[in-house]
């Protein structure tokens, strides 16, 4: 049990996203800054996944996949859409952790999830002729 609260203390902190919340203005005044908000990675099915997030600043955000050796599988820059959606197809990357990234120039957050292969076995009785 103890092992089991030690994995998921381990997954929920690399999925913690990290943004900066405020930034300084101009007369050195600090102001609030909206950030990226509800980022999910939805799983389709089939090795399909949905990435979505809003941006409600329209801020150029630069979205990558990562594997654990911070290999690049994707990347793009979207700019002036409020929301973002987009489905990936991922069939051809291997058994592995991955992560999901949306930067923009004032924060970076990140959604974690894992590619695993389940062989599912079983066995069917024939017919008897």
């Amino acid at each position: 049990m103890k092992a089991l609260v030690v994995a998921i203390a381990i997954i929920a902190s690399a999925s913690t996203s990290f943004a900066q919340k405020n930034s300084s203005t101009s007369n050195g005044k600090v102001s609030a800054v909206e950030t990226v908000a509800n980022l999910s990675v939805k799983d389709l099915g089939g090795l399909r996944f949905k990435l979505s997030f809003e941006n409600p600043t329209k801020q150029k955000a630069q979205i990558y996949l990562v594997d654990n050796d911070r290999t690049v599988f994707y990347n793009e820059y979207a700019a002036g859409d409020a929301q973002y959606a987009k489905a990936f197809n991922l069939n051809n990357l291997a058994d592995g952790e991955y992560t999901f990234v949306v930067e923009t120039p004032t924060e970076k957050v990140s959604q974690n999830f894992v590619i695993r292969t389940q062989i599912n076995r079983g066995a069917t009785l024939a017919q008897n002729r």
